[in-house]
């Protein structure tokens, strides 16, 4: 492999240059280290999974946890303890937030930026997917989005880089070096669509002396594997996790979502040629054996700790463990497992059984059900690793979900309840998040945060709790994006003096801060409608307003009372929807972000939300 002192030349980056930038920054919190030893960080990350479908509780109500039929129904009957074991160790949050769609999160969460800053506002899969811009739906089409994904800063639309997994002659997929001489097997690739480029802060972290692992799900970067001996079909930079700053790298590529969890099934990669695959995953460690997806993952991140535990080196890791559960295939062929449920047949299965809570319970919820269970059982064993080997007591444990739970299939449309809709809307169940933290004897046992924070405050967050500065204004990436100079600006904030019991609110003067979302794309994978499609959304305080670009309406709801978005308030209350529009037509415009188009890819562009005509409630009232 290419040194990571080689690799940053290449991108123009010297080692040494990355390790001095967060001596350029803003300063780390003056509390999160206490000048000891820097703290090992786990990020635990699951996809797809209901904001309430353990048996945690993130719904509270007038300060009091509410439990609802959802958290009995997948967390009942001892299905997860390990959250529960999360949940009375350290801090709660009843107010976390990412993106609607999974690649628009993990791009927040890895460059700091909102959505509509970075531009990746829909999922990315294949290089250049011309087809994700004429998408047309409610009379519009998605602006000219980064659909190439994030991309290692100093990037450029054309050059050569190595695949991110290759296979050899016999089927076995390895990682190959990183280079980007041709000679040594990198391939051309030509990006025609648009990219952003973004120092990540797994690069900060790498630069302060962290040991960096990458397990699972990455969908960064676009790509058009499998990848094979045979051809070598192009990928772009941020395919791979390692050109982001880790410098292990298991199972992640471009994919965002796994063909098939059965181990005798080969993950999808005994199918020959389906982009869906988990690379890394092969006969030599858990083909035929039937290891679940999820443990064959969590395997490979214990081995991979351990070995560098007993190093003994004396600095940091940190583990993003990107697990591709919750995420589908949910039929009995892909996602069965016989080590969580006794029988494909419901009714003789005692190991996930009915919760008989008077719902009818078919096989793609026990199956959904076993995908938490295998998570829940991921959490515990990584847990049970730190504590064996004396390193749960310095490591900051983070468990976060990306964006909001199924809202489109059978039995699971509603799996976000209280909150309406769910992956894909602008309403509360497309974005609410479960989010626990524990740090032990820095983190309170037991406590909850009401306080709203979002995936983009992670950044800043986990450089503070690390001791190690925001890298200053000119240490971060730049993009030429088609012409336009994009510059890398943190939008989030750090929620350390919340997590440490310093304050209860992200910002010293206790004042709300607003929260955006910024979706000017078709989902294509929901219904239909205003609800899934076209939109913009913000939070401030109590009041969430959502602008609906099809029509040009705006609606307004009071979170505090109404988690469910039921009562839409905005014709009776034109001044408090008047603030928050411009609010929100000023952070749009602070961002740079791009609007839909009208009537072809070509037309004219969406107006702001402060500046169309005010439509509440099917009344306009103009400016």
């Amino acid at each position: 492999m290419v040194s990571r002192r080689g690799f940053l030349g290449m991108l123009g980056l010297g080692a040494g240059a990355l390790a001095a930038r967060p001596l350029l920054g803003q300063g780390a919190a003056s509390g999160a280290s206490g000048g000891g030893k820097q703290p090992n960080i786990v990020l635990f990350m699951v996809d797809d999974m209901g904001w309430q479908d353990t048996s945690v509780p993130f719904y509270y109500r007038k300060g009091q946890a509410v439990r609802t039929r959802l958290n009995a129904r997948y967390g009942n009957a001892g299905r997860t303890p390990n959250m529960e074991r999360l949940a009375a160790q350290g801090m709660v949050f009843s107010n976390a937030y990412a993106c609607a769609v999974c690649s628009p999160s993990r791009c927040s969460l890895m460059s700091g930026m909102n959505a509509a800053r970075h531009r990746v506002t829909d999922w990315t899969l294949g290089v250049n997917q011309a087809n994700r811009f004429t998408s047309a739906g409610e009379g519009l089409y998605p602006p000219r989005w980064a659909a190439n994904g994030l991309q290692p800063p100093g990037t450029t639309a054309q050059g050569h880089c190595q695949p991110p997994w290759c296979q050899d002659a016999s089927g076995k997929y390895y990682q190959p070096e990183m280079t980007d001489d041709p000679a040594q097997g990198a391939v051309a690739y030509n990006m025609t669509m648009p990219f952003m480029n973004a120092l990540t802060f797994p690069q900060v972290l790498q630069g302060a002396g962290y040991h960096t692992i990458h397990v699972g799900k990455a969908h960064w970067g676009s790509g058009n594997g499998p990848y094979n001996s045979q051809t070598k079909k192009v990928t772009t930079p941020g395919a791979d996790p390692r050109a982001f700053g880790f410098d292990v790298n298991i199972a992640g590529c471009e994919v965002g979502g796994p063909n098939n969890y059965r181990g005798d099934a080969g993950y999808g990669n005994l199918s020959g040629g389906n982009q869906f695959m988990t690379p890394g995953l092969d006969e030599n460690n858990y083909y035929g054996d039937n290891v679940f997806l999820t443990d064959a993952l969590t395997d490979m991140a214990l081995k991979e700790l351990q070995r560098y535990h007993d190093l003994q080196t004396g600095k940091p890791f940190y583990l993003y463990m990107a697990h591709y559960a919750i995420h589908s295939p949910l039929d009995n062929a892909r996602a069965w497992d016989h080590t969580r449920s006794a029988s494909q047949t419901l009714a003789a299965d005692t190991k996930n059984p009915d919760p008989n809570d008077g719902l009818d319970w078919d096989a793609e919820e026990r199956n959904y059900g076993t995908l938490i269970k295998g998570m829940d059982d991921s959490l515990g064993a990584l847990l049970d690793w730190l504590e064996k080997n004396g390193e749960l007591a310095n490591t900051l444990f983070v468990f976060m979900a990306d964006n909001g739970g199924l809202s489109v299939s059978g039995r699971l449309a509603n799996a976000n309840a209280p909150a309406r809709a769910g992956k894909g809307s602008c309403y509360e169940g497309g974005t609410r998040e479960p989010l626990i933290a524990v740090w032990p004897g820095k983190i309170a046992p037991g406590s909850v945060s009401h306080e709203p924070v979002i995936i983009e405050d992670f950044y800043p967050t986990l450089l503070a709790a690390a001791g190690v500065a925001v890298p200053a204004p000119e240490a971060l990436a730049t993009t030429d994006y088609e012409g336009e100079t994009v510059r890398q600006v943190i939008d989030g904030e750090s929620f350390l003096p919340v997590l440490l019991g310093e304050r209860a609110t992200v910002r010293a003067d206790g004042a709300a801060r607003p929260l955006l979302w910024h979706y000017p794309n078709k989902w294509g994978e929901g219904p239909e409608g205003k609800a899934y499609n076209f939109y913009s959304a913000l939070r401030l305080g109590r009041w969430k307003l959502i602008y609906q670009h099809s029509d040009r309406s705006f609606e307004l709801y009071d979170i505090e009372r109404d988690i469910s978005e039921q009562e839409n308030l905005a014709a009776r209350l034109p001044a408090k929807v008047e603030e928050l529009r411009r609010t929100m037509g000023a952070l749009l415009r602070e961002r740079g972000a791009q609007m839909p188009r009208v009537g072809n890819a070509n037309g004219e562009a969406v107006p702001l939300p402060d500046q169309t005509p005010l439509n509440v409630g099917g009344l306009t009232l103009r400016n």
